[in-house]
């Protein structure tokens, strides 16, 4: 069984919602360091609020965040993001009526504005080529490409990522993946929520389900695979993404 490094980034029983309603129920997750923590489930079972509460986009009402092993819990999104850590939505987090290279240059740091352009052409030549355009006029996936852009623009800790490969064609998912891969293997910690279960399970080191607000599971992507909560939870999501 693999060891994991420390946590990196950890939810202590955090409960969350949106006015009246609760949406998390006492849910616990940790991202290893230099690791990849994968959030699987069914539609509404509250994984974008999870990744909303752990970048501060939402203020839980019970529970703790720990960054760095430091308690954040309350702090905003903005002095996350000064913490090293990057959330990039579902629903791309662009700025449509910038250009592509204004994009990238409002998140870079300061001192390294000029390297932005450079830095995200690396990862996805597209944008590159692509610099004076206006993002909205981008086809939707190198409009996903643009914001993925942002967690190799701002050299981050730790990136969320919501959905990164929805609506988009199999070669770009292709190269959503490889980008993934890419920022694992040098050393960025993850916490990834995803619908392409087969494609998750394989950069992942470890995987929550949840459901309900709920985690269900937590384990190995091959615990995931001997466990009877696959069927129950994902085989469904599994087919549909194949």
């Amino acid at each position: 069984m693999t060891t994991l490094n420390p946590p990196i980034l950890e939810l202590r029983g955090i409960v969350a919602g949106y006015d009246d309603t609760t949406v998390l129920r006492d849910v616990s997750i940790a991202v290893p360091e230099n690791g990849v923590a994968v959030v699987l489930g069914p539609n509404g079972a509250g994984k974008t609020t999870l990744l909303r509460s752990a970048s501060g986009l939402l203020r839980s009402s019970a529970g703790e965040v720990r960054l760095h092993d430091e308690v954040v819990t309350g702090a905003s999104a903005d002095k996350m993001a000064r913490l090293g850590l990057c959330h990039i939505p579902e629903g791309r987090g662009i700025f449509p009526s910038l250009t592509v290279r204004e994009n990238l240059v409002v998140y870079a740091p300061r001192g390294e504005r000029r390297d932005a352009l450079e830095r995200a052409a690396a990862a996805f030549p597209v944008i590159g080529r692509k610099a004076k355009q206006l993002a909205g006029q981008l086809s939707g996936g190198e409009q996903q490409m643009l914001a993925l852009a942002r967690a190799y623009v701002t050299k981050p800790r730790v990136v969320l990522v919501d959905e990164a490969s929805m609506g988009l064609a199999p070669l770009v998912v292709d190269q959503v993946f490889a980008f993934l891969s890419r920022l694992a293997s040098e050393g960025t910690s993850l916490l990834v929520v995803e619908q392409y279960v087969d494609r998750a399970l394989a950069i992942a080191d470890v995987v929550y389900i949840l459901d309900r607000g709920q985690i269900v599971f937590s384990g190995s992507p091959g615990d995931v695979r001997h466990s009877d909560v696959f069927d129950r939870y994902l085989a469904v999501d599994t087919a549909a993404a194949s």
